[in-house]
């Protein structure tokens, strides 16, 4: 039986991506159709203008079906970027019971999907919305760091979980923008953890990696250490604030600013290139003028290493800092610009690149695997989802669950 046609959708701030694909029983993932529209009514990733969103998502999803010759169907899997999502880890635990219901036992499967279930209830305020719960290492008796501890002997047993959460508010109201597609939004994934799942293979992960997805109004970020996400978040601030910058400091439209930007920006300051002069061409009733080129890569570095840097102060403060191994890997459309990961590099003192895509066919890994990574990402974590059975469970354990407590995240 072939795999479903996966749907993908990314609401940006600066263009709507939505993918169409699926992933194959080697793991590989084959895209079938590809659209993408200019975003309007968005800013920082939240909905602002609900009707010119959904006339943006539309034209996307219209030319995704074009181009793949097929329907999207009903579902579409939608990734969440911006809402201030933040991570927050929790342990919960349960006592080990002997056949005499006595404190002391040999941990089952049972046991171990009762703490599971048990470290997934974290609660949260009425404005925040769960995404994502990742499961940490167990811990018996007091020792941490056990993959699997499933036939050891224990009186106790507790689970670390990351909580993934965002805005309720700006995750419901993409969801109901999906509604007046009309189409259904399945899921919805933290557009950082997607971008890792797109880029990072197994490896990385284990050494210990960064994924920063740079995208036009927010920067998502997540970090791996030893195989497990450790932290995640999102900065309201992207590609739009460089930009802006650009236009304010060089006295320019929106437009100009942004050609400028792409043409001739860098993140990195050139000392050698103090005389280099840049001319811009007039637009828009703004007249033409010449720049330095060192005065509009200035500008550009300050907005960077500001974002840098604050990604930096909170994998220190998650004790994280000298696990990035493997490096940082930089995703989304910011990702294409000049001096970027060298700049990454110094900030964060550890090696730099541009997010490739891993296993992907149907499209340009080189070129638009960075840029397309959060929707590639998506459709791997809804094939993963697919695949999950039902858990099942037995009378008794169903009972003590009522006593104990848990439920699914």
């Amino acid at each position: 039986m072939p795999a479903p046609l996966i749907t993908a959708l990314e609401i940006g701030t600066t263009t709507i991506k939505v993918l169409m694909g699926e992933v194959r029983e080697d793991a590989g993932l084959m895209v079938a159709g590809i659209g993408e529209s200019e975003s309007r009514g968005v800013h920082k990733g939240e909905i602002v203008d609900f009707e010119l969103a959904l006339e943006a998502v539309r034209s996307a999803l219209e030319t995704a079906e074009a181009n793949a010759r097929r329907s999207i169907g009903e579902s579409v899997y939608l990734t969440a970027s911006g809402g201030r999502a933040e991570s927050l880890l929790h342990a919960g635990g349960i006592p080990v019971l002997n056949e005499y219901e006595e404190p002391g036992g040999e941990i089952t499967r049972e046991d171990v999907d009762h703490a599971l279930e048990v470290a997934r209830k974290i609660p949260l305020p009425d404005d925040r919305i769960r995404l994502h719960t990742l499961q940490q290492h167990f811990e018996v008796d007091g020792r941490g760091g056990i993959v699997n501890p499933e036939g050891m002997l224990a009186e106790e047993l507790r689970v670390g979980m990351l909580l993934v959460h965002g805005r309720r508010s700006a995750v419901e109201n993409l969801k109901k923008l999906m509604q007046s597609v009309p189409a259904t939004c399945t899921d919805a994934a933290f557009g950082g953890f997607c971008s890792a799942l797109a880029v990072l293979t197994l490896e990385p992960k284990r050494a210990g990696a960064a994924v920063i997805d740079l995208g036009g109004g927010t920067t998502d970020y997540v970090v791996y250490s030893g195989g497990l996400v450790k932290l995640a978040g999102s900065l309201a601030v992207g590609g739009d604030h460089i930009t802006a910058d650009i236009c304010s400091g060089l006295n320019l439209n929106r437009r100009q600013a942004e050609a400028l930007k792409k043409e001739s920006g860098s993140a990195i300051i050139n000392r050698l290139a103090t005389e280099q002069n840049i001319s811009i061409p007039a637009e828009g009733g703004f007249s033409g003028r010449v720049a330095r080129a060192t005065t509009l890569h200035t500008i550009i570095n300050a907005r960077m290493e500001e974002t840098f840097r604050l990604i930096a102060d909170q994998i220190e403060e998650s004790g994280l800092t000298g696990a990035l191994n493997a490096g940082i890997f930089l995703t989304g459309g910011g990702s294409a610009l000049e001096g970027v990961t060298d700049l990454a590099q110094q900030v964060f003192n550890a090696p730099c690149t541009v997010g490739r895509a891993h296993d992907c066919v149907g499209i340009s890994t080189k070129k638009e695997g960075a840029r397309f990574a959060a929707p590639l990402g998506c459709i791997r974590y809804a094939a993963g989802r697919m695949q999950k059975k039902p858990e099942q469970l037995s009378v008794g354990r169903r009972w003590l669950r009522k006593i104990w407590g848990g439920s699914h995240g």
